[in-house]
């Protein structure tokens, strides 16, 4: 068995705080590590960490880009242990969204449609965050296609059954204990 994180934050931006206006969830982003250590977290989000919207594949840390600029960024981090299959499918994934970054693209229809409750992804190739962590878990057969309705949000990411949450605060002070 290997442990993967899920990685679910809030900013503190403007846009941040609009969409936890709009949701009533306090976290509006999530990504994934398969390190203990979140040195390397993927998602969707900022290519460049001053413009909004200008987004895709990235590969985040809590001391570098978009979570660097924005200091005040809060996190809770959840583990979840999976069989070796799983985590395998997942690093296979991860590693063709790196080798293959600039192919993937940010699903703005989609996060557009998501304000609605309609789940939206026309083309396989574009994603927002929660769209993507979902893909894994689904791809890897952690969680099942059809585990949520609608709009899968990284709030909801968190009901997912043997989730531990093993971090709540300020991203930039998470440490981990060594084994």
């Amino acid at each position: 068995m290997k442990k993967i994180y899920l990685i679910l934050t809030n900013t503190g931006t403007f846009v941040s705080n609009l969409i936890r206006k709009h949701t009533g969830d306090i976290y509006n982003h999530v990504s994934i590590s398969l390190k203990r250590d979140l040195s390397e977290m993927y998602s969707f989000g900022r290519l460049n960490p001053y413009i909004f919207f200008y987004g895709g594949f990235v590969v985040e840390s809590p001391t570098r880009g978009t979570f660097k600029r924005f200091r005040k960024t809060v996190a809770r981090v959840y583990e979840l242990e999976v069989d070796d299959e799983a985590f395998g499918v997942i690093e296979r994934e991860v590693a063709t969204f790196v080798a293959e970054k600039k192919r993937f693209g940010y699903n703005y229809r989609g996060i557009i449609k998501a304000r609605k409750n309609i789940n939206y992804q026309k083309d396989k190739n574009r994603f927002y965050c929660s769209q993507f962590v979902h893909y894994l878990l689904v791809k890897s057969k952690v969680i099942s296609e059809d585990r949520f309705d609608g709009v899968v949000t990284p709030e909801r990411l968190s009901s997912i059954e043997g989730l531990n949450l093993v971090y709540e605060g300020p991203l930039r002070e998470y440490e981990y204990s060594q084994d």
